[in-house]
């Protein structure tokens, strides 16, 4: 008998110990998502958060377009680096890009989110509304917690517009 319930309370204390909360991980990725929109969004008297962006990036993270004619795939680094030329060589103003719904799914140290979104962006004086889909993948570092591994995106410069579906998850 004595054995027995050991050997349940060891059961008991592994199951507690090792699992798996979903509710705080998705907490979690969600803070890490509103960082992300948050940090790339900028006005005139706002910059973009850059330290921020690479602080919630796994060291490795990519970043991919893809429309009706090509897929593009950088380093996460090598993305924002380009944006900041783009944004200055076309002197845009301001960029502010919000998520419309989402969805995310967790098991163990892996996640993924879907996440429509709309931006727009203001260049001169011209001002461009656009929506699309981001999907992003996640890891938990044992050390950081989550992280950003990939963004992955389409939009409706290429594609109909979002699916209502996918404005009520």
């Amino acid at each position: 008998m004595k054995i027995k319930c050991t050997l349940f309370i060891a059961l008991v204390l592994t199951t507690f110990c090792f699992s798996q909360n979903q509710e705080e991980d998705r907490k979690h990725i969600d803070e890490i998502i509103m960082k992300l929109y948050k940090s790339i969004s900028f006005t005139k008297t706002k910059s973009p958060d850059y330290k921020t962006l690479k602080a919630i990036h796994y060291h490795e993270a990519i970043v991919g377009a893809v429309d009706t004619t090509q897929i593009k795939m950088f380093k996460e680094a090598d993305f924002t680096n380009k944006n900041k030329e783009n944004f200055k060589k076309y002197n845009v103003k301001s960029f502010v890009e919000k998520e419309l719904s989402h969805i995310t799914h967790v098991y163990g140290g892996v996640a993924v989110r879907f996440s429509p979104y709309e931006f727009t962006i203001k260049a001169g004086d011209k001002q461009q509304t656009i929506r699309g889909v981001n999907t992003f993948q996640l890891i938990k570092d044992p050390k950081k917690g989550w992280l950003i591994y990939s963004t992955i995106f389409s939009d409706t410069t290429s594609y109909p517009d979002i699916p209502e579906a996918y404005l009520k998850m």
